[in-house]
């Protein structure tokens, strides 16, 4: 995924995800893609980070950027954490 010259590689990768869930909305008649982002992130990227879900209405992105310094780093700990994600939930399948 290209998101041209930016230092903003977090907030680029939002802007996409954003978009492609509005965009395929649209196309779907309000249904949202499963495959994208799961449902269930929210909850375990709140609860690896040690918090009880819904901790006051936190997406898994405020995480994200929260647990982060940088820009460069919270892009890379989101793949990291969808690794993660997708390691143990297909594990358990």
């Amino acid at each position: 995924m290209y998101f041209g010259n930016t230092e903003l590689r977090f907030t680029s990768l939002l802007g996409f995800i954003g978009g492609y869930q509005v965009g395929y909305a649209a196309a779907q008649n309000d249904s949202m893609p499963q495959h994208l982002i799961p449902d269930d992130f929210h909850r375990f990227v709140t609860e690896y980070f040690g918090q009880t879900f819904p901790a006051g209405g936190k997406g898994w992105s405020t995480f994200v950027s929260e647990q982060t310094k940088s820009e460069q780093e919270a892009f890379e700990m989101f793949f990291r954490l969808l690794d993660e994600y997708e390691k143990r939930h297909t594990n358990a399948a």
